[in-house]
């Protein structure tokens, strides 16, 4: 992955929403509560999975970054962040080739996106009031 592709893959992210929630509303059949639980705690574990991204690089350990790129790819996908999901594709793949200047470059993408998803989560449901 280069940086032009790192690029690349952000310039789509604006004016569409970080989060299909159509994908989300076929699984619990629209209901915008159990829509909204669900995703505080997507946003949980997101943030996590971001944090630990950035301590498993700074530990150099590329192995590790791949499989958490794995996991936060997998997540965003069933949760229909599908810019997140192919941004921790690109990070993954530069994992397992073991360009860790590619995954680097990468982090401050993966925060803007993670931050974006955030941003879609009702702050009703964030605080517990749902």
């Amino acid at each position: 992955m280069t940086h032009d592709a790192l690029a690349a893959s952000g310039r789509g992210v604006s004016g569409r929403p970080a989060i299909d929630r159509a994908v989300l509303g076929e699984w619990l059949d629209g209901d915008d509560d159990a829509i909204n639980a669900l995703l505080v705690l997507f946003c949980e574990s997101i943030c996590a999975e971001e944090a630990s991204m950035h301590d498993l690089l700074a530990q150099d350990e590329l192995v590790q970054f791949a499989h958490a790129a794995h996991r936060l790819r997998g997540a965003a996908l069933s949760m229909g962040a599908r810019a997140l999901a192919d941004f921790a594709g690109l990070l993954f793949t530069a994992a397992l080739a073991k360009d860790r200047n590619a995954c680097v470059e990468g982090i401050p993408m993966l925060a803007t996106l993670v931050r974006l998803v955030e941003a879609e989560v009702p702050a009703s449901a964030a605080s517990g009031g749902i």
